[in-house]
């Protein structure tokens, strides 16, 4: 895969052609929905990068190129999407919000309140209770 890559190197930055995006997209989408590496509390880019054979700096501009930012916040994404499936799958009723917060990979309540407020614009509590009040029990 690290063959896929040619930068072109400009104020440090590694700038990716139209073909190469579109070929780290299907990797790396196909990678996070098997692996679901996201789950793993303190995941890094690092990791990411060695898992996927593509070196550090390219898939760093991709997610910075495509996503349009950073990989934690690139990676909270995946853990508040997975809570919030999570939640409409009903197993708010049967876990405390800090346990599906740690199934969906976060390290903390705070880390994880922070970034679910930053990428949805509410709180977690807030999520739930309109859920509890569209889906009664």
């Amino acid at each position: 895969m690290n063959q896929l890559l040619s930068c072109e190197v400009r104020i440090g930055a590694c700038h990716l052609d139209p073909e190469q995006v579109s070929k780290i997209e299907k990797v790396l989408k196909e990678f996070l929905s098997l692996k679901q590496p996201f789950l793993r509390p303190g995941y890094t880019l690092r990791q990411m990068a060695d898992e996927l054979r593509i070196p550090l700096h390219h898939l760093s501009a991709f997610i910075n190129q495509r996503h349009g930012m950073r990989f934690n916040d690139f990676i909270n994404e995946y853990r508040v999407n997975h809570f919030k499936d999570m939640i409409i799958n009903e197993e708010w009723r049967l876990k405390k919000l800090e346990a599906i917060a740690e199934e969906s990979g976060f390290n903390n309540r705070n880390t994880f309140t922070a970034a679910f407020k930053k990428l949805t614009g509410q709180y977690p509590s807030e999520y739930i209770r309109n859920i509890r009040s569209n889906f009664p029990a």
